[in-house]
């Protein structure tokens, strides 16, 4: 709390404003059990001073003081802004007001109040280290640093919890290297003093975290699946046996994937990543080529970002080569700008647009069902996270508009999912997801002669076990059931997949 002879002296000021000996008697008491530490004492004297002269702006504050050392913040901010407002301004009242709208987390008012003291010459010092603290809370970390060595500058006594503050501002901006340096500065000022000691643990922390990082990680999966409809077979017998499938298609497959990560630990507020993915799926049991839906997916993605406070945006580009039944089936390059808000600790939310621009490499049997197209769209999205243990849960909403080429193909479509991450324990995780999706046709199916309607939905369940840090047991069940009002575009679908995941 602020103690200054400005208060003394508007203390007098006040004796003699405010007149009668009676009404100064309760805030003249009030003002010594606060300063005696007595507060709650002072509280209730200075209460009935408050009521007495409401236009005092002495009482208004030390009444707001007394409130804030009572824990009550948003009384306190009530009465300390009358004492900033009224007539004669208590101007100490600015500091206070940033202090208490800080605590209650409106980093905003508290910064206008911080500049309003800091531009009045209230104790230019702990102004400039708390305007520092308020910054660096709204991700503004070069103007929380400038504040900080301010008020290093105007006042010796605070270079060590100042070189602190910008130490976590600095960590709090991915600029570890820094930070570092500014947590042994602290430790040089004063080695043996209590804020050395959480300097030095933090300096060796950033330390470690500096030597073990690694911006390239790769990771390498095998899994056994089994497929009960491999070729994604209709449901109807008739429908099967009009596409040439009588029976359906159960198969097992063995899958492969190699990942590549590059996440470099960028000392800004931009971030950066990329990604190669390949993954194949070779089933087994298939007769002949045309029928094996065997695939192999290159896939490269890069994703450069800035964040901006409690929010990022990000601009992931991918492009993705697919393999089908040994032939090259098609190409799809996707542009995905991204806003994501941490509008409270553990929520997240998320907004995106997106553009996909797919190319079928295989000439269709007639013009009508050519699927090469731009499709455009848009999604929402809120993701929780709890626990210690990387627990999660997430809802999604996506829209897209499939302008293809052939017209039994242009449509537009809703999606429905939600997801979760139960932690089990430290190294088992129990995961789940589920969606619902429709797929609206405009025109009339040229070869079906109806205009086609999708329903599809979709759900897995599965289970991580991470045995080491590098290694992981994976095993899901994922259960598809498509309905369309176009019998071969009806199915049913199970698999079950199980395997092995190495990280490096």
């Amino acid at each position: 709390m602020i103690k200054t002879a400005s208060l003394a002296a508007a203390a007098l000021v006040a004796a003699l404003t405010f007149g009668a000996p009676a009404q100064a008697a309760n805030l003249d008491e009030g003002i010594v059990q606060y300063r005696m530490e007595n507060f709650e004492e002072a509280l209730a004297l200075l209460q009935k001073a408050r009521a007495e002269q409401p236009e005092s702006s002495l009482a208004a504050f030390y009444l707001g003081m007394a409130r804030k050392q009572g824990g009550d913040i948003a009384g306190a901010i009530k009465d300390l802004t009358d004492a900033a407002t009224l007539k004669p301004p208590v101007l100490d009242a600015y500091l206070e007001l940033a202090d208490a709208w800080h605590v209650q987390g409106d980093d905003d008012k508290a910064l206008e109040w911080a500049n309003r003291s800091e531009a009045a010459g209230v104790n230019p010092a702990r102004s400039a280290f708390l305007k520092g603290i308020i910054l660096a809370g709204l991700g503004k970390t070069d103007e929380a640093v400038a504040s900080f060595e301010k008020a290093k500058g105007l006042d010796p006594s605070l270079n060590q919890p100042a070189q602190l503050q910008i130490a976590m501002a600095m960590a709090g901006s991915r600029k570890l290297t820094r930070a570092r340096d500014a947590l042994r500065a602290v430790v040089a000022a004063d080695p043996n003093s209590e804020i050395a000691g959480y300097a030095r643990e933090y300096e060796q922390s950033f330390t470690r975290i500096l030597e073990s990082y690694r911006p390239l990680h790769l990771t390498l999966g095998l899994n056994y699946l089994y497929d009960d409809n491999a070729i994604s077979s209709p449901s109807n017998a008739g429908a099967r046996a009009q596409i040439g499938n009588p029976t359906g298609q159960r198969d097992h497959a063995f899958m492969g994937s190699f990942r590549l990560d590059y996440t470099p630990l960028l000392e800004n507020d931009y971030t950066f990543s990329a990604q190669y993915l390949v993954q194949s799926t070779k089933y087994g049991d298939t007769n002949t080529a045309e029928e094996n839906p065997s695939t192999v997916i290159n896939s490269l993605t890069v994703n450069p970002g800035r964040s901006f406070g409690n929010s990022i945006f990000s601009l992931p580009i991918n492009f993705s080569h697919v393999f089908l039944k040994e032939k090259e089936y098609q190409v799809l390059v996707t542009v995905r700008p991204t806003w994501s808000w941490q509008a409270a600790p553990q929520h997240i939310l998320q907004a995106a647009a997106n553009f996909t621009r797919r190319d079928m490499l295989q000439d269709p049997l007639v013009q009508d069902e050519d699927r090469d197209a731009n499709i455009g769209g848009a999604s929402a999205g809120y993701i929780f996270s709890y626990g210690d243990q990387g627990g999660m849960a997430a809802l999604r909403y996506d829209f897209s508009y499939d302008n293809a080429r052939g017209v039994n193909w242009k449509n537009r479509g809703h999606r429905y999912s939600a997801s979760g991450v139960i932690p089990l324990s430290a190294a088992l995780k129990f995961n789940l997801s589920g969606e619902v999706s429709t797929q609206d046709y405009f025109k009339t199916n040229t070869v079906f002669d109806v205009q086609r309607d999708d329903t599809t939905w979709f759900g897995t369940a599965g289970l991580s076990w991470n045995l080491t840090g590098n290694v992981a047991l994976l095993a899901q069940y994922s259960h598809t059931t498509a309905k369309s009002n176009i019998k071969v575009y009806d199915y049913n679908r199970n698999t079950f997949s199980t395997g092995i995941e190495f990280s490096f």
